[in-house]
């Protein structure tokens, strides 16, 4: 049985397919069983979990030979869905329980600059692949660059295509790699069925390396329509980011990683990448403009 944490989120719900795909038993957590529906649903096991909840962790686990850690609370922020609350001490209650039991695998979805905690959302990732590495269970830790279907489609695409100003903190021209969710998706079950990848972390990355604006200009031209754009300059970012930490924390994360995008002028290229996808951010937008694509909505985005 392979549970999957977060199982309705733009990662999650990949991972899920693709396991069915193989034939394999699947169980899914969210805080939304209605949200799980599609081709292939019906034969999944739901279980409704919280990653601000404990009670539900041990039950879930029961007959688990792989858990994947998918939940996340960056993307959109919240005050209570943090990546403190979610992928701190949610995740790490979950690992604790995990190592208490028969599970054979644990598969943590960190994030790209976590080994150098670039950010505080780094650190966060950072400080839970310590305590995975740590716990006793077999792990396997994976480092993906930003996955348009977030930063690009549910950041930029949605407002674009609803006709709202698209938000940047400062130029947006700082060039970062992309790689799509379908393509971490397609690593997670690779690694899930390779021992080898025990004790391994992983730094995963894409074919393309282009800067937000970049983005927005083939979500432009997908579409048909111009965006209104409307840059924050550094100044009122690090304003908003102080403001943020006060009252609104889930937003303070976000912010601080912009921050931390523009301090360094985007993020270096990672040449001995541990797998690179081969999915085009320009392939992402064109299925997603021409309906093949779903957005997550804002809620399962959270968590799943």
């Amino acid at each position: 049985m392979n549970l999957v944490v977060g199982a309705s989120g733009v990662l999650g719900s990949r991972v899920v397919a693709r396991l069915l795909e193989r034939g394999e038993r699947v169980r899914a957590v969210t805080r939304d069983p209605a949200r799980l529906s599609g081709p292939g649903w019906s034969d999944v096991e739901t279980v409704r979990g919280d990653m601000l909840e404990r009670d539900w962790m041990p039950a879930a686990l029961e007959g688990v030979r792989h858990v994947v850690i998918a939940a996340h609370g960056l993307v959109p922020p919240s005050r209570r869905n943090t990546p403190a609350a979610v992928d701190g001490d949610g995740a790490r209650a979950l690992i604790d329980a995990a190592a208490s039991g028969a599970v054979r695998r644990v598969v943590y979805m960190s994030v790209a600059g976590a080994e150098r905690e670039a950010n505080a959302f780094a650190r966060v990732k950072r400080a839970t692949e310590r305590h995975l590495m740590a716990s006793g269970v077999p792990w396997t830790v994976l480092r993906p660059s930003a996955f348009p279907e977030n930063h690009a489609l549910l950041l930029m695409g949605e407002p674009l295509r609803a006709g709202k100003p698209v938000p940047f903190f400062g130029k947006g021209t700082e060039a970062i790699n992309w790689v799509s969710a379908d393509d971490v998706a397609e690593d997670v079950v690779r690694v899930l069925a390779d021992e080898s990848t025990v004790g391994t972390v992983r730094e995963v990355r894409g074919p393309d390396r282009m800067s937000r604006r970049d983005a927005l200009e083939l979500l432009e031209r997908h579409l048909g329509v111009s965006a209104k754009r409307q840059h924050l300059p550094l100044p009122l970012v690090k304003v908003v980011h102080a403001g943020a930490r006060l009252f609104h924390p889930g937003v303070a994360y976000l912010v601080g990683m912009a921050l931390d995008e523009i301090a360094r002028g985007g993020d270096p290229e990672v040449e001995d990448a541990t797998w690179r996808g081969t999915t085009r951010v320009e392939d992402v937008i064109a299925r997603w403009a021409d309906g093949a694509v779903a957005t997550a909505d804002p809620e399962s985005a959270r968590q799943g």
